[in-house]
């Protein structure tokens, strides 16, 4: 079987899928979560003194994030997902604004247990700070409880960031100028789904 025809079986299966998922209920859901993230590596790039390009890795002290999603049900197993959220960054010290979309599937039918890859967009509060930043998070959230009639919900993340560093402070203190910091991170979440 050529590539081609294994393409338009699976497009097929897709479009049976998707069409047999005949979803009922709200589609529109919201979430506030806050995330605790402990740093797992982090790589700097800078140029020294000498206006060399060097690397290092410094000692990062994790994140915290208060986050809001909004999903869009779009199969009953699968969600669109907006993102809004403050990051506070710790070890280089500096906060942003996030923003993104994701995905989300749904694997339990009466609880709300999913799998989400995410993109967000970090806009810092200083600039002075980085440039830019992008931030990709793939994790998975649990439905564990009522609580104040609402859904406690549980999370575990991985968290890789990005941040362009051209015009900001140097973070050590033999570079001349910095050109841009990745930081990767394992996380624990705490959410609310607000029914």
């Amino acid at each position: 079987m050529n590539n081609k025809n294994l393409f338009v079986i699976i497009v097929l299966l897709f479009a049976i899928n998707a069409y047999s998922q005949n979803y009922s209920g709200p589609r529109w859901i919201a979430q506030v979560y806050v995330d605790l993230n402990a740093s797992n590596k982090s790589s700097y790039e800078y140029y020294d003194l000498d206006n060399k390009a060097r690397e290092t890795s410094i000692n990062g002290k994790g994140s915290l994030e208060l986050v809001y999603n909004i999903d869009y049900k779009i199969f009953r197993k699968f969600a669109a997902v907006g993102i809004a959220g403050i990051a506070n960054y710790n070890n280089p010290s500096f906060a942003s604004l996030k923003t993104g979309l994701g995905f989300k599937l749904l694997y339990v039918d009466n609880k709300y247990h999913y799998l989400t890859l995410q993109y967000g967009y970090l806009t810092p509060f200083n600039k002075s700070d980085f440039r830019e930043g992008h931030q990709i998070k793939i994790g998975q959230v649990f439905d564990v409880a009522n609580l104040f009639n609402q859904r406690l919900l549980i999370g575990l993340y991985y968290t890789n960031d990005f941040f362009y560093m051209e015009n900001s402070e140097p973070l050590i203190s033999n570079a001349s100028r910095s050109f841009s910091l990745n930081a990767s991170s394992f996380g624990i979440s705490l959410g609310m789904k607000f029914q």
